[in-house]
């Protein structure tokens, strides 16, 4: 039986995420894999099925600082190159977007996207989407210029690269694996970026979860119906 990797970059134990339950309820198995923890990434990928790259606190660019993320960057390019299904979370897609050659950045004033914004599909994104804009989760103040090679299928007013296809690779900035619960716990985090420029109060984002969140989990598990196929 194939392999279904789900790679953490946080050991901060919140509730399970979307990913975990559709595997949970179609009753597939899976490894949670941690190199900032010490775990390795596998060479041979030959019975590696899909992998899941989650968020984080770190940046795609601090290979000295976290030497693991290279280590990581080198497990992306090998995966793509084999077409390993893959799917990047934020910090995920970002990483996969600088194995590829992409520079990740800050916008210039600093601004985050923390809370439920609209994210407009492409014409290229259409057949993923929809066509009309979708509200998604979002905690982040980083993005990827889109890598050489991939299509862009949803931007952001914020942010340019929302969601991008590269060959086997899904890149998504946004977080539809994040449920109410997991939105509950990231609110009451320390590191929660509340006024910061962008970011939503509690009100705005308490609003739009349960404006949203019911499309959001049918989008996402259909989603992730065909990503495990």
């Amino acid at each position: 039986m194939s392999r279904i990797l789900l790679v953490e970059h946080l050991d901060d134990t919140p509730p399970p995420d979307r990913v975990r339950l559709f595997l949970d309820r179609t009753g597939r198995r899976y490894e949670v894999l941690r190199p900032f923890a010490g775990d390795t990434l596998p060479d041979d990928l030959a019975d590696i099925g899909a992998v899941v790259i989650y968020g984080g606190a770190q940046e795609a660019y601090q290979t000295e600082l976290y030497p693991y993320l290279a280590d990581e960057h080198t497990f992306i390019r090998h995966a793509v190159a084999a077409d390993v299904p893959l799917l990047g979370i934020c910090l995920g897609a970002q990483n996969i977007a600088f194995a590829h050659g992409a520079e990740v950045r800050t916008r210039t004033d600093e601004a985050y996207e923390f809370g439920y914004y609209p994210v407009a599909p492409t014409e290229a994104g259409r057949a993923l989407f929809g066509d009309a804009p979708t509200v998604m989760p979002q905690w982040h103040w980083h993005n990827a210029v889109l890598p050489e090679g991939a299509e862009l299928l949803a931007s952001s007013e914020l942010f340019s690269n929302q969601a991008y296809r590269l060959g086997s690779a899904w890149g998504f900035q946004f977080h539809p694996e994040v449920t109410p619960e997991v939105m509950r716990f990231w609110q009451g985090l320390d590191m929660a970026p509340w006024g910061a420029p962008g970011a939503q109060t509690l009100a705005e984002q308490q609003a739009l979860m349960a404006a949203h969140d019911p499309a959001i989990d049918r989008w996402f598990n259909g989603f992730l119906a065909e990503f495990f196929a």
